[in-house]
């Protein structure tokens, strides 16, 4: 099998534009070209295969074993008149000081005769000890000729043609004139991957052009046919089973970063691939699995972010437990935002992180991870340890203002990762990190992805009856449902936290439901009760923190009743008391969509019962008044005081921890005596209950003291001092006071 290795003494020397413009040039002469590209690499393949019209495959010491690149090359190349292998950076430049996983080292491994690109600017005689020097330091290695290139012109060439030929004994193969085309051509090349280029086909075939003119290529293919037969048999084909599962994957110019084997072992695990473009698609095509590679979203900011309904199906999908797979650009586009050259743009909103673009690379390079055993689709080590493997990094962005506590399925050994020590985030079933995986021996990720896709619908855990967005292009935004089939929302309240204080209709529609879409203040209690089948939905707000704005919800909720599954929106309380209920019932009314609001315990009743404080009392309390005491949009608390004041009635505050000063202040400027008994709960009716009980003016004090945390309910009248007597489910304690009740 004729094979060559094109390598220079340096990066930058226009290596890969004299590569891809030889296998371009000697595909147009009719001949099958099989490109290979040492190491990990997406781009420079990338022109390769549009230059040969196959696949190109990487060749990489860090990833593969001998055997595996051996395997490799004879499978891919058996069948091609010439195999071209473009090297990376210099010919001895590797990783180590023996040089083992060098561009030298893989020549010797496949017995490639070598062509040397060098960049002559500003090289005269310099170019023979030069030369020389290359051949003397691994005499196991053929330099089969060179090829000059960045030639200033006819005399320049002339001087290095004769220089060469009397000090050294290795031909010239061609001489590439610098000219601007081919700067233009380079600048694609080593930047811009062929699925971002139009016309990607024209630039290949205008260097194939320039390539003819200015090298040898009878004398290529001479070189390439000294190449002695290579004992390695051809690895054993994958055996592709009848695919059984769809995957959906990205391909297009914003993503497109994946290595031709995996996606054949994906395949061969029995995965039909199905494109969609980020860019036009509306919607995901119907599958059981997402994936979503590397590439430059940075550079479609605003058309990824215009695609408002494939970003939302997007996020619905995985919310509803679709398994997905994002590798850096994919994981970039999952976050909140993505921010590049000043300009900021929404992305999916998947994972609560905002991505951000540096001036300088994050993450760069090999790396070596471990399994922490959280992964969705985890590799074990012989004897079920967890396994390390190798994988690589190159990323200008990074994560920031992540909320939450986050789950990783990799420490990073070796690397940068997302955050210097941790790669790969786990959010339900979707696995997202920085680092690129590479389906070998060492690590046979599709596999697993794909059991785990199949199993995850076996199981019932992710639902495919048919996809949840369901907008038509250009709709009437006015217009009523989107959809033939529309199932009713049913509003549930879930109450202040004990699962005991459900009321019957809401356990029994919570039970049933296909979708539920859930607030920060559910408890985990409440969660529970959520069959494991049933897919969640995240849509909590905290004060100046929303993870999904209220008119996404609102959309949301829209969505999902018009895919004809039981939308469930379960609130903690009651959902028209402070939950925003009554906003999103109003919506679902103008879009056409029924709904049904099912009661909850309100955390004023609930909390105030468990701590023996009655709201009302005859001849001590003749009323009760429920306020929330947060502000709204960053605006002043303005309630009116003076009416609140009112010492013969009770007041409840929700949500008023942050500005628990102020409504003291406010309350005792207005009338009401300092020393007006005050309680504040915090979370209320389940386990883990602490009333504490004070004055309205110690209140603050009192809060910061007890380092008490929301969800707390702050209750100020006369009533408070029933506790003393009838607090009958847990004690309350008095600032400074022993406990009672």
């Amino acid at each position: 099998m004729a094979h060559i290795l094109i390598s220079a003494a340096h990066k930058s020397s226009g290596k890969t534009t004299v590569a891809a413009g030889i296998a371009a040039a000697l595909a147009k002469q009719g001949r099958t070209v099989q490109a290979f590209k040492k190491g990990p690499d997406y781009i420079d393949p990338m022109w390769l295969a549009a230059a040969t019209g196959r696949a190109c495959h990487n060749l990489d010491y860090q990833t593969m074993t001998k055997a595996e690149i051996l395997a490799a090359f004879a499978g891919h190349g058996h069948d091609a008149d010439i195999s071209v292998i473009e090297g990376n950076k210099g010919l001895y430049d590797g990783l180590d000081l023996e040089g083992n996983n060098s561009n030298a080292a893989l020549a010797s491994l496949l017995q490639a005769p070598v062509v040397l690109v060098l960049d002559t600017q500003g090289m005269t005689r310099g170019i023979a000890p030069l030369i020389l020097g290359y051949q003397a330091f691994d005499p196991g290695v053929r330099i089969a000729g060179v090829i000059l290139n960045k030639v200033g012109g006819s005399r320049h060439e002339a001087k290095l043609r004769a220089i060469i030929e009397k000090y050294t004994d290795v031909p010239v193969l061609g001489s590439v004139y610098r000219q601007p085309a081919l700067e233009i051509s380079e600048r694609h090349l080593g930047l811009i991957p062929s699925n971002e280029t139009a016309n990607a086909r024209a630039v290949v075939s205008a260097i194939a052009d320039v390539i003819a003119l200015e090298v040898d290529l009878g004398a290529i293919l001479k070189a390439a046919a000294t190449a002695p037969a290579l004992s390695a048999a051809p690895g054993p084909g994958r055996s592709r089973a009848a695919p059984d599962l769809r995957i959906a994957i990205a391909r297009d110019s914003a993503f497109g970063f994946y290595y031709p084997g995996d996606l054949e072992a994906l395949e061969a695990a029995g995965a039909e691939l199905v494109p969609f473009d980020t860019l036009i698609d509306r919607r995901l095509p119907e599958a059981d699995g997402l994936f979503i590679g590397g590439g430059f979203p940075e550079s479609h900011l605003t058309a990824l972010e215009a695609n408002v309904p494939l970003r939302t199906h997007i996020r619905d999908a995985i919310e509803m437990g679709m398994p997905a797979y994002a590798e850096c650009g994919g994981l970039m586009y999952l976050a909140r935002s993505l921010s590049w050259r000043g300009e900021k743009r929404k992305m999916a909103g998947v994972i609560p992180a905002d991505a951000v673009m540096h001036k300088q690379p994050q993450g760069r390079g090999y790396t070596r991870l471990r399994e922490t055993g959280k992964g969705p689709w985890p590799m074990l080590a012989d004897g079920g340890g967890r396994a390390e493997f190798a994988a690589h990094e190159f990323h200008y962005s990074s994560l920031e203002n992540v909320s939450g506590p986050v789950e990783f399925a990799f420490e990073v050994v070796r690397g940068v990762g997302v955050d210097g020590e941790h790669d790969g985030i786990v959010y339900k079933n979707l696995l997202a990190g920085f680092a690129h995986l590479r389906d070998t021996e060492a690590n046979r990720w599709t596999g697993r992805f794909v059991n785990f896709v199949r199993a995850t619908r076996e199981s019932g855990a992710y639902r495919v009856s048919g996809p949840v967005a369901n907008e038509q292009d250009g709709a009437d935004a006015n217009a009523p449902p989107w959809a033939d089939q529309v199932s009713r929302v049913y509003m549930v309240g879930a109450g202040p936290g004990d699962p005991a204080l459900l009321t019957v209709r809401a356990r029994h529609l919570i039970e049933g439901a296909d979708i539920v879409v859930y607030d920060r203040l559910v408890s985990d209690e409440i969660l529970a009760v959520i069959p494991s089948g049933t897919a969640r939905i995240f849509a909590g707000k905290a004060a100046r923190d929303h993870f999904m704005p209220q008119e996404e919800v609102n959309e949301l909720l829209v969505r999902l009743a018009c895919s004809g599954r039981r939308v469930v929106r379960l609130k903690g309380g009651d959902p028209f008391i402070f939950g925003r209920g009554s906003e999103e019932a109003s919506y679902l009314a103008e879009h056409g969509i029924s709904f049904e609001v099912v009661p909850g315990i309100t955390a004023s009743t609930g909390c105030t019962a468990r701590a023996g404080i009655p709201l009302t009392h005859r001849g001590v309390s003749r009323s009760v008044t429920f306020v929330a005491g947060h502000r709204q949009d960053g605006q002043d608390l303005d309630l009116n005081w003076k009416a609140l004041a009112d010492p013969k009635s009770t007041l409840v505050v929700y949500m008023g921890l942050t500005n628990v000063e102020k409504i003291s202040r406010e309350l005792i400027f207005a009338g009401l005596p300092g020393y007006t008994p005050a309680a504040a709960i915090e979370k209320g009716t389940t386990p883990d209950q602490r009333t504490v009980i004070t004055t309205l003016a110690e209140l603050p004090d009192c809060v910061r003291s007890e380092n008490l945390q929301a969800p707390t309910l702050l209750v100020i009248g006369e009533v408070v001092k029933f506790a003393e007597s009838l607090s009958w489910a847990c004690a309350a304690v008095g600032c400074d006071l022993e406990a009672y009740g």
